[in-house]
């Protein structure tokens, strides 16, 4: 044996070294990118959510559905009720695109999943001047 010669288990752990320090570095990296991921689409919710406001409206006619972010098996994650009386539709339509695209990029980067289950559009209504969903757990 030569002196210079060392256990096959420690030359194994020297050399993925640059490996793992990779590894962390992408990982470090990528966390602000998450953040900013959900950060961008917190916002675009908050925006929806502020031109929405409180849906009033005088008839059923005035109430419409808009669906809301991306499941990771694709569909919507959710319906909002909102009021085409005193909402911007083509506004709501862009951040609500804008929404489900962040969602569907960022489930594809994270390799995330879901139930796959589809969540079907509950129509809406004016109940009390406000619109909401026509249809809930309760109401079938």
């Amino acid at each position: 044996m030569t002196p210079f010669r060392r256990p096959l288990a420690r030359c194994h752990l020297r050399s993925s070294w640059p490996l793992v320090l990779a590894t962390l570095v992408a990982s470090c990296q990528a966390q602000p990118l998450a953040g900013d991921a959900l950060a961008a689409e917190t916002s675009l919710l908050q925006r929806i959510t502020a031109e929405v406001g409180e849906a009033r409206c005088t008839a059923t006619a005035d109430c419409r559905t808009l669906a809301i972010g991306s499941k990771a098996c694709g569909g919507p994650a959710s319906w909002m009720a909102w009021s085409a009386a005193t909402s911007d539709v083509d506004q709501l339509q862009v951040w609500a695109q804008a929404l489900a695209q962040r969602q569907r990029l960022r489930a594809e980067t994270e390799g995330m999943m879901s139930s796959c289950s589809v969540v079907p559009d509950p129509g809406a209504r004016c109940d009390a001047g406000r619109c909401v969903p026509a249809r809930t757990r309760a109401s079938r």
